[in-house]
């Protein structure tokens, strides 16, 4: 009985630390930032988030936007030749591979902002994913000279 009963001690131990332990995630999200500038001094302007995005599986993961209450609008984008598109289906990040968001090159891109972003400000932020999932956080902003792209 008493075997039992450490068996059944042991098993709540370990499934109630389980249950309590903070939640992981496929997508390590590291340095993470959204740009102040004068695009982004006044409601309704524009800006983009930049952030390291580390894949810990075996699979390709794609990023395929975000959601905050600071902007009408989430788009992954990219800048070719000086001018910004969006990338329709998102931004993969490549199975144990990383994937960098930066001023000039790929970036998930707010809009219709609901009010101006200065430097110091926190916005929180989710990015999506497209197997569903989903990490919130919350993004500094901060100036930065962006690659000359074209709004």
């Amino acid at each position: 009985m008493k075997k039992l009963i450490a068996l059944v001690a042991t098993m709540f131990l370990a499934f109630g630390l389980s249950a309590c332990s903070p939640e992981k995630h496929s997508v390590t999200i590291s340095d993470p930032w959204v740009r102040s500038s004068e695009y982004s001094a006044a409601a309704g302007g524009m800006t983009g988030v930049f952030a390291k995005l580390t894949n810990n599986t075996d699979k390709d993961i794609t990023l395929t936007g975000g959601k905050t209450d600071a902007a009408a609008m989430v788009q992954t984008h990219k800048v070719v030749g000086g001018m910004m598109q969006e990338v329709k289906g998102g931004l993969v990040i490549p199975a144990g591979g990383t994937l960098t968001l930066e001023p000039g090159g790929l970036h998930v891109m707010l809009m219709g902002l609901t009010n101006a972003i200065v430097a110091g400000d926190k916005i929180d932020f989710t990015f999506t994913f497209d197997d569903g999932s989903e990490q919130k956080f919350t993004l500094t902003a901060k100036p930065a000279d962006g690659g000359d792209e074209n709004y």
